[in-house]
């Protein structure tokens, strides 16, 4: 699994950098993380569409070929940084790399929030229409007290906290390929096993539909109840909890499938 990491900071050294370095160390067998920086993306301009810059265009084709991103973002006056905002901007004004894309956020901040203002604030932004990415609910990593968090191999030192974060990114893994499976082509999804174009179907003479077609796709194309006990709902159970009360259609309305 490909999964890109986004440094939610402009700064030379940031706590976010080495929380994504570090998750990249401890959970590689997870996946592979590939590490992006944002320190050279032009403050977002309307009237001045760079869109083709090299720095932009090089993001954008980094995001739509991961399987999943993760984002640390700085605490910055209560909300994301300026320069994480000014990336997400142009990466939902002419080009919209991150839609349908299954996100991850994390974030280290130096006081005991972890940045969870910041974090809040840019779940709306993600979701918003122009950027509509799908972002793992739940499953907050809020590293507060960075400076102290890290040992001088810039290592988390808390077992607690290591064990919560991987906690977290497995369910992210689970996430990512719940999501992805969603956004399959439909003909990906709805195509009975073992057929293919050189099998004869039989259809049905009054509507032309393939009765043995019909069949085997009935439990995929089946509605998600609210007593549903499908794999698609056990698999949301695991990630987010039976509590949370998210079922497969909750999903399914937020993730076009045509």
């Amino acid at each position: 699994m490909k999964i890109v990491g986004i440094v939610g900071s402009n700064a030379p050294f940031s706590h976010n950098r080495l929380l994504l370095q570090y998750i990249g160390y401890k959970f590689w067998q997870l996946f592979d993380l590939e590490i992006l920086e944002i320190t050279d993306v032009p403050l977002f301009n309307q009237s001045d569409d760079q869109t083709d810059n090299p720095v932009i265009q090089n993001l954008a084709h980094k995001i739509a070929a991961a399987d999943g991103v993760i984002i640390a973002t700085p605490e910055h006056n209560h909300t994301t940084s300026a320069a994480l905002k000014s990336t997400i901007e142009w990466l939902s004004y002419q080009i919209h790399p991150f839609d349908g894309k299954p996100v991850m956020i994390v974030g280290a901040s130096y006081y005991q929030q972890g940045s969870s203002r910041a974090q809040l604030h840019l779940r709306q932004i993600l979701d918003s229409p122009g950027v509509n990415a799908m972002v793992l609910p739940g499953n907050e990593f809020l590293l507060g007290n960075a400076k102290e968090a890290f040992d001088s191999h810039y290592h988390l030192k808390n077992e607690a906290t290591i064990n919560f974060l991987g906690t977290c990114l497995e369910n992210f893994v689970k996430y990512v390929g719940l999501v992805n499976g969603l956004n399959a082509p439909n003909e990906e999804i709805l195509k009975p096993a073992g057929a293919n174009e050189s099998t004869p179907v039989s259809t049905d003479a009054n509507s032309g539909a393939s009765a043995s077609w019909n069949a085997s796709v009935a439990p995929v194309a089946k509605p998600i109840t609210s007593n549903s006990t499908s794999p698609f709902d056990k698999t949301l159970d695991d990630i987010f909890g039976p509590d949370l009360g998210i079922e497969g259609k909750d999903i399914l309305d937020t993730v076009a499938l045509d």
